[in-house]
């Protein structure tokens, strides 16, 4: 097929398949994997020039490990290094040992066992990083645990790029050749800290101070292209030269422009190398094999949900988080496809197993999202059926310091900005408090015999809440950063302690009845504290009154908290949330002359009374005034501030227009 009608079919489905995939929350990875299946030779035949297809796969991983190096901080490595090296070599290691042990039980050779096992030890990056992007828990502990394992995994591909080679043949590694691999990578190090340290930090200098858009885009792309090019002539991968070549700009002053030039393109890499990768997918061997492929998926998962959330455990990690470290890095990587396209190319493996490795890491890729959504419900499994953990004085946690001493304490969820906070007003005021922490980092910087009122516990378990001595305690504030952890922290907290008073922080007001029904007291919504807010600094920038201002803002604090509390008297909100969101409004409805209202007094229209409106202000000109005089007379264009819905205010429209 000629290449424009080529183009214009693979957008079209592209367009399809992602939007339906967006409704479904499948990563976009698994819709081009799809689209490049049925636009391949053995799907539509869309594309059938296998020589095309290379070249297309290849320009793709260039391209796309060319943008990761380029992201890539060694900063980052060094702030998380024990993360990033204990976790990551942990995963990475005992994958490749449960794999490798696993394969060669259905008889393969032990070089292409081992190749299998660093395919399958990797994760997506991509997938993992988005969900959590979206889950807005990137800087959580599960989140920042997440990462390391991931950016040890994405070094992890240096080496194991350069050890494929030596697995080539029936009979093992060849030792004989890894002095001299050894010796290039010794030697590509070298061309790194050179590069990166003198070479083209100077080059992009001179090449910046042209102010050239074109000539420094071209710039990146040549330096890409020839460092991969090097790479390649020294007997190493060309992906691995690009990756270092992003590694290197990464590193100079200039990575910030470099990044902004390159980000555009960067999803089209991306969509690049997978459609390519689908292509290759033979659906009907799939089929004919589709025991095989089940079997494989099944390997997948049980595998790397153990080794991933042994490797949290192994860092020190509460339940919770290794149950999500373990679902969440469960499907195969990015990288995993270069490393089978290279051991395809090389002989390392055949076509049909590829085939069958590629349907396996399409379906793993696609559950992610499913797996982690489903996380809460295995840890509530876990927390119901597993070993209980028991809490003594003389466990490392107590350190001498009975909680259950406490009475009338609070108790403080998670001890981030807010959670810290809490805890020094508590203490400061004299109020005994116990902080539950996950993160064993701020437990080993905080807890000391001036500050022994930490405990290193998930909140969402009962044992950890027994030992904070939740029923003595008067407070509970909830202010953990995993927001999917909030619910079940205060169901669990109102059915040990049905006094307590539970104070619980979220984000987005839409949440509030939710959280208000399973249990709590108040709810603190960061998306209501920030419009507040931005509201009070913009109308600082119309020079209105300091005075006017908190009158404003006291009147929306009015209107606004009595929906985030329950009621003292009835245990319920006065109105739910939902009529927060989409029935209250702040209407202004202006007095237009010969009006029913033009003349009358704020006591003549009788608007409490009449029309069940309690709040409402009055504006006169440039003046605005939220507690009017019953006696203030309106007249043709003052207008009312009401706080009302919709409806109410249109019953009432009629009395102030014509």
């Amino acid at each position: 097929m000629d290449l424009m009608p080529a183009a214009v079919i693979v957008i079209l489905l592209s367009i399809v398949f992602l939007y339906i995939g967006n409704q479904f929350r499948l990563p976009s990875i698994v819709s081009f994997l799809i689209i490049g299946m049925l636009i391949g030779p053995f799907g539509l035949g869309v594309i059938t020039d296998q020589s095309l297809i290379d070249t297309i796969g290849q320009i793709g991983i260039i391209l796309l490990l060319f943008t990761i190096g380029l992201e890539f901080s060694f900063e980052k490595l060094l702030h998380s290094w024990r993360i990033v090296i204990i976790g990551g070599l942990a995963q990475v290691t005992t994958t490749i040992v449960a794999i490798t042990i696993v394969t060669s039980y259905f008889d393969l050779p032990f070089n292409e066992a081992l190749f299998f096992g660093f395919i399958v030890s990797l994760s997506s990056t991509t997938i993992v990083m988005k969900i959590l992007q979206e889950r807005r828990e990137v800087d959580t502990l599960q989140g920042r645990t997440l990462l390391g394992i991931l950016i040890f995994q994405d070094l992890a591909i240096i080496p194991m790029i350069l050890i494929t080679p030596l697995l080539v043949g029936s009979h093992g590694p060849d030792l004989a050749g890894l002095p001299l691999q050894v010796g290039k990578v010794a030697g590509l190090l070298l061309v790194i800290i050179i590069c990166a340290k003198w070479i083209i930090p100077a080059f992009l200098f001179r090449v910046a101070r042209q102010k050239n858009r074109e000539l420094f885009l071209i710039t990146i792309a040549g330096t890409c292209i020839g460092i991969g090019w090097l790479a390649s002539e020294a007997g190493l991968s060309v992906t691995l030269g690009a990756f270092v070549a992003g590694l290197i700009i990464g590193e100079s002053d200039y990575n910030i422009d470099a990044l902004s030039h390159i980000i555009p393109f960067r999803d089209v890499f991306a969509a690049i190398f997978f459609l390519s990768i689908g292509m290759l997918l033979n659906t009907g061997s799939v089929f004919v094999n589709i025991n095989w492929v089940i079997l494989i998926v099944v390997i997948i998962l049980v595998v790397k949900i153990l080794t991933s959330a042994f490797s949290a455990v192994i860092l020190g990690m509460p339940a919770r988080v290794c149950i999500f470290t373990g679902l969440a890095l469960c499907q195969i990587g990015e990288f995993s496809f270069v490393l089978a396209k290279s051991g395809l190319d090389g002989g390392l493996i055949q076509d049909s197993v590829y085939q069958l490795f590629l349907a396996g890491a399409i379906i793993t890729m696609a559950l992610t999202p499913f797996a982690m959504n489903a996380s809460p419900r295995f840890v509530d499994l876990y927390y119901r059926f597993g070993p209980k953990r028991e809490f003594r004085p003389g466990d490392a946690d107590a350190d001498a310091f009975s909680p259950q001493a406490l009475s009338g304490h609070i108790i403080v969820a998670g001890y981030g900005a807010t959670g810290k906070s809490v805890a020094r007003a508590a203490e400061l005021t004299g109020i005994p408090y116990m902080v539950i922490e996950l993160n064993p980092e701020i437990i080993r910087k905080e807890k000391s015999s001036r500050h022994p009122h930490f405990i290193f516990g998930d909140a969402a378990q009962k044992e950890v809440l027994e030992y904070a001595g939740i029923y003595q305690a008067r407070s509970l504030v909830v202010v953990v950063s995993e927001q999917g952890a909030i619910p079940r922290i205060i169901r669990l907290a109102r059915q040990l302690s049905p006094h307590i008073h539970i104070v619980a922080r979220i984000r987005h007001i839409r949440h509030t009845q939710e959280i208000l029904d399973i249990g709590a007291d108040e709810v603190v919504s960061e998306e209501f504290e920030a419009a507040r807010e931005i509201f009070t600094r913009a109308l600082r920038k119309y020079h209105v009154p300091e005075s006017e201002i908190q009158k404003i803002v006291l009147r929306l604090q009015k209107w606004g908290y009595a929906k985030f509390i329950k009621s003292p008297e009835t245990g319920w909100t006065n109105s739910g949330v939902d009529t927060l969101l989409h029935s209250l409004r702040i209407h202004t409805v202006r007095v237009e002359p010969g009006s029913y209202s033009d003349g009358k007094t704020i006591a003549q229209l009788d608007l409490r009374n009449r029309f069940g409106i309690p709040d409402f202000g009055f504006r006169h000109g440039e003046k605005t005034v939220f507690e009017p005089d019953e006696r203030q007379k309106i007249v043709a264009g003052d207008a009312l501030i009401i706080f009302a819905s919709d409806e109410k205010v249109e019953e009432i429209s009629a009395l102030f227009h014509t």
